[in-house]
């Protein structure tokens, strides 16, 4: 594991929103550097941006058109070297989002690769030998080559060619992952990397890092152990193509992958850490199952953990994690995210009290945590507003919430590119005032995860109990740290041995015996 991951805690920024300086009401890189001691005030290490790269937003920059260009909406590249150097003085890192599966088909790439003569951008995307040619999904009609492309997700988004996992003599044209024509691209991946670490980042997150090779990927997300049908050798040798080049030329740079699967991620190919995302079962058991709290219905199944009605389970995420642990060893850890641009708001329809159990929870776990802009100050979803391709999504991407002001604080202009909220306790200005609010006791626990060792990602963990409280220790073998997690309405009274109280809230200590009540938490030196 990266020395300095393991007792850091990330935070994610959504460019679009965090903060706009110029008054056209969308946020930018100038705004955000303005924003830097705020994040610093957090206590975070590491800040993760979303795309703000050229693009037609299509897809909320997720369809870049170039990757050496800032889209004019965020400002210029001079802008984009300044943030890094505000944020790099206040010793915070760096990471972009490396959006390598596809491109907008506005990329000059696609463009020429869309020439009926045969160019160097030819076997650049997954297109088929013939118009005629059907592969699901492919797109045909629009262009003068003769045959059709491979789009992911949005037709828009032209998918970029790194083979396929295995060839087939019925469809000649599907080139395999280790065939030559294809080393141009990984080149010019390894070069836009070289670029940004020259700038000064400190690593990426890695946009669809296991879905690069074609039909290289079978995934069921009712088995996420080693018994599902996973073809790993095409996407294993690809990573080590481009992160053994790349780890060799520049050192102690982070590369985060968009997976879902850490085992194969981190121990087959080579990244650092790997996300648990909400929209699978073992984490939305945690607060995600109820009805509009995931994007798609097929995650819902009731209750989750965190409901006052105390019917939640954590058996199956925990079960998940503890094989994770074994699996993992020292080589990396999974970040299990408080949430993202992709996700409902973790704060939708909950109490503060509810969601400082969440992150008492989440920034005690094992694991590297990462906050999503907001959170920690309990902003909730918007349902009513769709922009840029996001759908659902975007109703997580709206403006921080800085004061009360106009656009709370966010824009100067009358109208935002995304609307703001108008629910009062919800912005940075409110809560900096009360020192039991969300965001105090967010900073609270991150300066506790960071002075005890324990605490560390690399650090033990017991889980004692998984009901109502929830208990678990952590040690580094000098020191233990109990926690106790009650998200539900029900009073519990718990015998605990311990020498200090080391935070706790909605708790009652006499002696050894601890009354937990409603919506409550304690951390205890054992």
């Amino acid at each position: 594991m990266l020395k300095w991951i393991d007792n850091a805690v990330f935070y994610e920024i959504y460019p679009t929103s965090f903060y706009d300086s110029n008054g056209d009401g969308i946020g930018d890189l100038r705004g955000i550097a303005e924003k830097a001691d705020y994040v610093k005030s957090l206590g975070v290490d590491a800040v993760w941006f979303n795309p703000f790269f050229k693009s037609p937003f299509k897809d909320g920059g997720y369809d870049v058109a170039d990757y050496y260009e800032i889209d004019k909406r965020f400002g210029t590249m001079e802008d984009f070297e300044y943030m890094v150097k505000v944020f790099k003085e206040k010793g915070i890192k760096i990471i972009l989002d490396l959006v390598i599966g596809h491109t907008s088909d506005k990329h000059k790439w696609f463009k020429k690769s869309t020439l009926a003569k045969k160019n160097k951008y030819y076997d650049y995307y997954v297109w088929t030998d013939d118009v005629n040619t059907s592969y699901p999904g492919a797109i045909r009609g629009l262009y003068y080559r003769n045959g059709g492309y491979v789009p992911n997700y949005y037709a828009s988004q032209p998918a970029l060619n790194y083979g396929f996992n295995q060839l087939d003599e019925k469809a000649p044209w599907k080139l395999h992952y280790k065939d030559e024509r294809l080393r141009p691209l990984r080149e010019e991946i390894l070069n836009i990397m070289r670029f940004y670490f020259d700038k000064g980042i400190d690593g990426f997150r890695v946009d669809l890092a296991g879905h690069l090779i074609k039909e290289g990927q079978v995934f069921d997300y009712d088995k996420y152990y080693d018994d599902y049908d996973e073809k790993t050798d095409g996407i294993q040798w690809l990573w080590g193509q481009l992160l053994g080049t790349i780890r060799k030329e520049y050192k102690d740079k982070v590369f985060i992958a968009e997976w879902d699967i850490p085992q194969l991620a981190i121990t087959k190919c080579g990244f650092d850490m790997d996300f648990l995302t909400h929209d699978t079962f073992y984490f939305g058991d945690l607060y995600r199952n109820e009805k509009d709290l995931n994007l798609s219905p097929y995650f819902e199944r009731g209750d989750n953990y965190f409901s006052p009605n105390g019917k939640g389970t954590l058996d199956n995420f925990v079960h998940y994690v503890e094989y994770l642990y074994g699996k993992l060893g020292d080589k990396g850890m999974f970040t299990a995210p408080t949430g993202t641009h992709d996700e409902v708001r973790m704060s939708t329809r909950k109490s503060p009290d509810l969601i400082k159990c969440i992150f008492a929870f989440m920034l005690t776990l094992k694991q590297v945590p990462m906050i999503y802009y907001g959170d920690e100050i309990g902003i909730e979803h918007n349902y009513s507003v769709s922009k840029d391709g996001g759908g659902k999504r975007t109703g997580a991407r709206t403006p921080m919430q800085w004061d009360n002001g106009k656009n709370r604080g966010f824009s100067t202009k009358k109208t935002t590119y995304l609307p703001t909220s108008d629910k009062v306790g919800q912005s940075v200005a409110e809560q900096e005032k009360d020192k039991n609010s969300i965001l105090n006791v967010v900073r609270d626990l991150i300066k506790i995860k960071k002075w005890y060792p324990a605490l560390k990602a690399s650090s033990d963990q017991t889980f004692i109990e998984k009901g109502y409280p929830a208990v678990f220790e952590r040690t580094d073998g000098k020191q233990t740290i109990t926690v106790l997690i009650n998200p539900s309405d029900t009073v519990i009274n718990k015998k605990v041995d311990y020498s200090k109280v080391i935070y706790s809230q909605n708790t009652q200590f006499d002696k050894d015996n601890i009354t937990l009540d409603k919506q409550s938490f304690a951390i205890l030196l054992k």
